[in-house]
């Protein structure tokens, strides 16, 4: 007696070479007794997770990238002033070099590293491959008006004045601004940050009275626990040199323009302080650009 094989269907599990994932198979039994798959829709879901993960990827590397050159435009900005507090203070030792000593100390505040910091002493002194023994580096001031009829003075670091003008010229033109006089807008003036000892925190006279005894002292703008002390701009490493005497913490110190109340703007239109804002992020993020400063009323 012959038995005949019968049509069975049932469930075996195979093992797919491409992924070692075991999936249950439906499988039947043909007359011959043989095995063989039966045809079924597939769903797949790995595409999903494979898109998922490289999309999160794409963002990590982009958020990365953008750190990683807003970090390196922070340390450019901080190696400007150290450089440029080499070239004022007319020494690479901090010890003897205020200006310098307070830029470093900021510098390392924010995490700046040792290597870029010693590159923009090098740099500001002539020391670097790239400072053409300190003769190229030139400070230069260009003046100019911006959107909505501001005034702006922009202060640059350069070791090629041809290409900085250049740069400034670009952003002052497709800002529909112009270069042309605004020095007469501002007074050029000294500044010191300084933290007073804690016997000066709480009496302003006294801490007025002992700063207005210092020579160079012109004014002290504020008396809160972070003061602004005005100088001449001949004498402000001379004060602040005294100051540190004194036992004040020194947090910053140099020349600035500071606008005239009487030449003063105001703009309260949101979308022209916008175009006034975004003129002046293109200025300041030109490498060589140290500051700058506007008569733009602050509200």
């Amino acid at each position: 007696m012959v038995l005949q094989p019968t049509r069975l269907k049932i469930a075996v599990l195979r093992v797919r070479r491409k992924d070692q994932l075991r999936v249950p198979e439906l499988v039947e039994m043909n007359r011959c007794g043989t095995l063989r798959p039966i045809v079924t829709r597939k769903f797949s879901t790995g595409h999903g997770v494979v898109w998922s993960g490289h999309n999160k990827w794409s963002t990590i590397k982009h958020d990365k990238a953008k750190n990683d050159a807003e970090r390196n435009k922070l340390f450019s900005k901080f190696a400007q002033r150290i450089s440029l507090a080499v070239k004022l203070g007319g020494s690479s030792d901090p010890g003897l070099n205020i200006r310098l000593a307070t830029a470093i100390e900021l510098a390392n505040k924010n995490n700046v590293t040792k290597k870029v910091i010693e590159n923009a002493i090098k740099k500001g002194s002539g020391a670097s491959a790239t400072a053409k023994g300190g003769a190229g580096m030139e400070m230069c001031v260009y003046e100019g008006m911006g959107p909505e009829g501001v005034a702006f003075i922009v202060e640059a670091l350069t070791d090629n004045k041809n290409r900085t003008i250049g740069l400034v010229r670009s952003a002052f033109t497709k800002a529909n601004g112009s270069m042309t006089p605004t020095l007469y807008f501002f007074d050029k003036r000294g500044y010191v940050m300084a933290n007073p000892p804690p016997e000066l925190q709480d009496n302003d006279d006294r801490l007025l009275e002992q700063l207005l005894e210092l020579d160079g002292v012109q004014d002290l703008e504020t008396t809160t626990q972070t003061c602004k002390i005005i100088t001449e701009t001949t004498a402000t490493n001379t004060v602040a040199s005294a100051l540190k005497q004194q036992g004040f913490q020194i947090t910053e110190l140099g020349i600035e323009y500071a606008p005239k109340n009487e030449m003063c703007v105001t703009v309260t239109d949101q979308d022209a302080l916008q175009r006034i804002n975004k003129f002046l992020t293109v200025l300041q993020d030109i490498d060589e650009v140290t500051d700058v400063y506007t008569n733009l009323q602050q509200t």
